[in-house]
């Protein structure tokens, strides 16, 4: 089945509360035995149109404010990148490939090992499903990955990146995290071109509102 604008909403709003209060009381990951588990009312709309799906929370931003990609630099240039795209935070719903900060034993914000990732793939998946949204938009390789634990794409971030996809009943696009070490890869400049030229696609389909 492939979803349209018309048809996400047949999930009501309040159908994914039980799973902010599942997620609180996971303890699958030992490494995140006292993190905060980022996921909420506070990670958007629950009946958004757009998806986010970045890699995980940062200890500066999201462990710190229970938001995802906020309070920190990366949450910043998120927020100036989604005003690019015509979209602001109320109108999307943003999560992570694995809910809790992953650290280094210097404390330092590191990258999520596979079984992590593996452990809160199917809190990504009742993410998505509940939320319903038309487009899911990857931000880096962590994320990409984790989606296609849930169903398999051929997406490769550097050769197909802004391109929109079919995956998983809706359209799967791509992007680069735009944290400051993944804008060495691809600079801010040309991160603007990717959103505004998500912000054409949302368009033609009809998801953005005046």
């Amino acid at each position: 089945m492939f979803y349209s604008s018309e048809q996400k909403h047949a999930v009501p709003p309040h159908a994914i509360h039980p799973l902010f209060t599942s997620v609180q009381e996971c303890a699958l990951c030992a490494r995140m035995e006292g993190c905060r588990r980022v996921l909420s009312s506070e990670n958007g709309k629950t009946t958004a149109s757009i998806m986010f799906v970045a890699e995980a929370p940062g200890r500066l931003g999201a462990e710190l404010y229970g938001i995802p990609l906020f309070g920190d630099k990366t949450g910043q240039t998120f927020e100036f990148l989604l005003g690019i795209a015509g979209l602001s935070r109320k109108d999307v719903f943003i999560t992570n490939a694995v809910l809790c900060n992953p650290r280094t034993e210097a404390g330092l914000n590191d990258k999520p090992s596979i079984t992590e990732i593996l452990n809160c793939n199917s809190w990504l998946r009742q993410t998505i499903e509940l939320v319903s949204p038309v487009v899911v938009v990857s931000l880096g390789v962590t994320a990409l990955y984790s989606l296609s634990l849930i169903q398999k794409h051929n997406v490769v971030l550097r050769e197909d990146v802004g391109r929109p996809v079919r995956w998983f009943g809706r359209y799967l696009i791509p992007l680069y995290h735009m944290s400051p070490r993944a804008l060495i890869h691809r600079n801010i400049d040309t991160q603007k071109k990717d959103y505004r030229r998500l912000q054409r696609f949302v368009s033609s389909l009809g998801v953005l509102h005046p």
